[in-house]
């Protein structure tokens, strides 16, 4: 089982929240996802945060970076990091509303982040697969997320 620290207490990591970069829709091209991890590093860092806030990242092509340990507790939900784990999806298409998971991703980005969630079950009890606009008003991840597609 993973665990995050929250105030003092081991909360066990049940949840993955799912994410998209807020990005143009052609930002990715002609960068591997090192570049991306960089560059989200540096844009988390300029918010104040310590380093980048997601636990991974997937790129259009499906290759997945990482970006937070596992085990460290991520900044990718104000209120709800503790027990979650953070997955970035870089989009293909500027977003402009809540769609479908087919108007900003590919078939191997869902193919990839499916098979990572199934590897996160092997470490831990992933009970839930949410998205960032559960917890927030915003469109992120530009669709909406029901656990019973992911897991």
């Amino acid at each position: 089982m993973i665990f995050h620290s929250s105030r003092g207490h081991k909360v066990p990591v049940q949840e993955v929240v799912l994410h998209t970069a807020a990005t143009p829709g052609d930002w990715w091209k002609g960068k591997d996802i090192e570049d991306v991890i960089a560059t989200f590093d540096q844009w988390h860092r300029a918010r104040g945060f310590r380093k980048i806030g997601y636990h991974r990242v997937f790129m259009p092509d499906g290759t997945m970076g990482k970006g937070r340990s596992l085990y460290e507790t991520g900044a990718h939900v104000k209120g709800k990091n503790a027990g979650t784990i953070g997955l970035c999806m870089v989009p293909i298409k500027t977003h402009k509303g809540i769609k479908t998971f087919e108007t900003y991703f590919t078939e191997a980005q869902r193919k990839a982040v499916k098979g990572y969630i199934k590897e996160l079950n092997e470490l831990t009890d992933i009970k839930r697969v949410t998205g960032h606009n559960q917890f927030s008003p915003k469109e992120c991840p530009g669709f909406h997320v029901k656990t019973s597609d992911w897991v």
